[in-house]
């Protein structure tokens, strides 16, 4: 936004802009567009930068839940202000220096022909073939997405969308779903072969979009397949420790694919049908609940950004 009252110079450019914005108003635009964003983002000096990496550090002598407020104000802050550099400043401790916009991505990255497109456009083409089977998550991305970048971490390649979000307080903040590369013709990993499992056809279809997909530095995502495992690997040892067996399910028919981050996870269960659904499995009482099937399941769980 230009300040009129210091840039006495870019009044009319001003009055443009103040012309536009109440246009677009008045049509109904009630989101910001990539090119609003970007017009708006300020350049990020190095001065700046070391300020505000001091003061997104937490101070340890002060309430927890005081300096978790301040710094996630700051960082929301800070993206609203710089953009994509601010996302890369913010993640420095994760890679960041390896991080690329949409719109620059490199030629060996896997979606490179995202550069041309809008976010929306992007989102749109990446889930085309599974389109018709997440349209709530879709919408959400659509809706919340503000920024699309690529990582490059060794070798491989992961695919972010930074989306806007409301936290439990009603305080902006984000949330970030991360995506492996697409993969197809995908094996089964030495867990599932040694537990004679093979990859659900939904979930081998999901990797040929994203070969993982979600929170991965947190919870609730869908595990990659070099990482998806049968349960029974972890569980039959303690089950023969105890003593205690399941009475309706067996540790070797449950497929772990999405954790939630305190022990509980959604699994599929193997049966002698053909079409294979997944369960919630509880880690306290070691029960299985609420048959679903997958896409059912992340289209309801994937599509709710805000926290609740």
């Amino acid at each position: 936004m230009v300040c009129l009252a210091c840039c006495k110079t870019h009044v009319k450019t001003g009055f443009q802009i103040i012309l536009l914005t109440g246009l677009l108003s008045f049509l109904g635009c009630k989101e910001k567009t990539e090119s609003s964003i970007a017009s708006t983002t300020l350049e990020l000096d190095d001065s700046t930068k070391e300020k505000l990496r001091n003061e997104l550090k937490r101070d340890s002598n002060r309430p927890f839940d005081s300096e978790w407020i301040r710094t996630t104000n700051l960082e929301r802050t800070i993206v609203d202000k710089y953009g994509f550099e601010g996302i890369k400043l913010v993640f420095e401790y994760r890679n960041s220096k390896n991080y690329y916009d949409k719109g620059s991505f490199p030629s060996d990255c896997p979606w490179y022909s995202l550069n041309s497109l809008s976010i929306k456009e992007s989102i749109e083409k990446n889930f085309e073939p599974i389109r018709a089977k997440l349209p709530l998550l879709i919408n959400s991305l659509k809706d919340r997405c503000e920024f699309i970048y690529a990582e490059k971490k060794n070798q491989d390649w992961h695919l972010h969308y930074f989306l806007r979000m409301k936290l439990y307080n009603g305080g902006n903040y984000y949330r970030i779903y991360t995506g492996g590369p697409p993969k197809n013709n995908i094996k089964p990993n030495s867990n599932l072969q040694s537990f004679q499992w093979e990859i659900p056809n939904d979930l081998k279809e999901f990797y040929s979009i994203h070969d993982g997909f979600g929170e991965i530095y947190d919870a609730n995502f869908i595990l990659s397949s070099k990482n998806i495992e049968v349960m029974g690997e972890r569980m039959n040892p303690i089950v023969k420790k105890l003593g205690v067996t399941p009475e309706d399910y067996s540790f070797n028919d449950l497929l772990e694919f999405f954790p939630d981050g305190i022990g509980n996870t959604q699994c599929f269960i193997r049966s002698k049908k053909d079409n294979i659904k997944t369960v919630d499995w509880d880690h306290e009482v070691w029960k299985i609940s609420n048959v679903i099937g997958f896409y059912d399941f992340i289209n309801e769980r994937m599509s709710e950004i805000d926290e609740e």
